[in-house]
């Protein structure tokens, strides 16, 4: 008997929206991934949520957007894919592994002990679609005792002022926790939609952003999107308004730090 693995859904709406797409003369990032990011925001119900080719992508961004550097640390699950790790190599720290659960989900209570005052991220990994327990994992965070080992070192950690919580949620889109879907369960959460996954683009990720005040979740989104871009959708769409007329979707004032 052949088992499918994970078979994308393949039907004549979408293939009608991939034309639609190639037809509109947008086929890259800007109006398409726009909707798709407001839809995204709207079902994960949180601030905001930048569309990105991968996952990989989302969470590297996410941590050099934390300032995580050589001579850092990054928790993660000793039971994970390697993109969870390469990304905290890539940028020069160190990814620091704990054990997992039956649920094969990271054990809150391994956690605390591999914390140090190098430590700045935890990257837990929801697996098989399940979450974490993020409520024992933000927990941790929040504790005086943890937060006196964070030794911040940019201005982003120092207004955080605690260890970031970056959920690899590739495969947990659409899971609920308490009435609570996956991408509010914490502070920043990266979704996968490669073919594999329950909802696929056939390559591409998601960030949804949910930092806590003092952070403006839409003043980072509007960095993250130039950033990502390099400037070049801010330019190709005001050459197209300045043809048809249309509204700039980013501020046009916005500059890569």
């Amino acid at each position: 008997m052949k088992v499918p693995f994970a078979p994308p859904r393949m039907d004549q709406r979408v293939i009608d929206e991939v034309a639609d797409t190639l037809l509109s003369g947008w086929i890259t990032t800007v109006p398409k991934t726009k909707k798709f990011e407001k839809l995204l925001t709207a079902y994960c119900n949180v601030p905001n949520v930048l569309a990105l080719n991968s996952a990989t992508a989302g969470l590297e961004i996410m941590l050099r957007w934390f300032g995580v550097k050589e001579g850092d640390e990054v928790i993660l699950p000793a039971y994970t894919y390697s993109a969870t790790a390469n990304v905290v190599i890539h940028c020069g720290a160190k990814p620091v592994f704990v054990d997992v659960g039956d649920d094969f989900n990271i054990l809150p209570s391994e956690i605390e002990n591999a914390i140090n005052k190098n430590t700045k991220v935890i990257m837990p990994v929801d697996f098989g679609g399940l979450p974490c327990d993020f409520q024992k994992v933000n927990n941790i965070f929040q504790s005086e005792n943890i937060k006196n080992k964070f030794v911040p070192a940019t201005d982003v950690q120092q207004q955080l002022g605690r260890i970031l919580v970056l959920s690899d949620a590739a495969h947990s889109f659409g899971a609920t926790v308490n009435n609570i879907k996956t991408g509010a369960l914490t502070d920043v959460s990266v979704f996968s939609f490669h073919a594999v996954k329950n909802l696929t683009t056939g390559e591409g990720g998601a960030i949804a952003l949910n930092l806590p005040k003092p952070f403006d979740n839409q003043s980072i989104y509007d960095y993250l999107c130039i950033y990502t871009c390099m400037d070049r959708i801010k330019m190709h769409w005001q050459k197209m308004q300045k043809a048809i007329g249309v509204t700039i979707l980013l501020k046009p004032d916005l500059n890569v730090i």
